[in-house]
């Protein structure tokens, strides 16, 4: 597969998929209790094809070569891994920080109040039920 279809594919590049298969190999190993388990390539594979798609268990499933049930035990299994490792990819910033990382973000692109960004893909925010408005500070009035 051409790098270009893989990040299309998967959302994230060859060695990027490698390394995190190499992190998360130990773990999934130990979710292996017979032979014919599925290899953590597979797996990892698998739920990244899923995450990145949107798509139905099923549909994924199949394109995996296994059942729906199995693919909804894998996926659980891989998402609590990934979960465990989730401070090595995914940094919040501090409050304090915010001004800092927003006039980087305007530096690069001339946007305005950006303050994080997910390869590249736009994510719109909508409010929990009850929110009526954010202030300034980032804080929220419920009703």
């Amino acid at each position: 597969m051409e790098e270009r279809h893989v990040i299309v594919t998967y959302r994230l590049d060859r060695a990027t998929i490698q390394e995190l298969c190499a992190q998360l190999e130990p773990d999934l190993m130990s979710a292996i209790r017979h032979p014919t388990g599925i290899p953590p390539l597979v797996q990892v594979l698998s739920v990244l094809y899923f995450l990145a798609r949107g798509s139905f268990q099923t549909t994924v499933a199949i394109a995996s070569g296994m059942s729906q049930p199995m693919f909804s035990n894998l996926l659980s299994r891989v998402l609590s891994v990934l979960l465990n490792h989730m401070r090595s990819y995914i940094v919040f910033h501090q409050v304090e920080d915010l001004p800092t990382v927003k006039g980087d973000f305007y530096a690069l692109e001339h946007i305005p109040n950006i303050i994080g960004a997910i390869d590249g893909t736009h994510v719109a925010l909508v409010p929990p039920a009850g929110v009526n408005r954010c202030t300034e500070t980032g804080r929220v009035t419920i009703q």
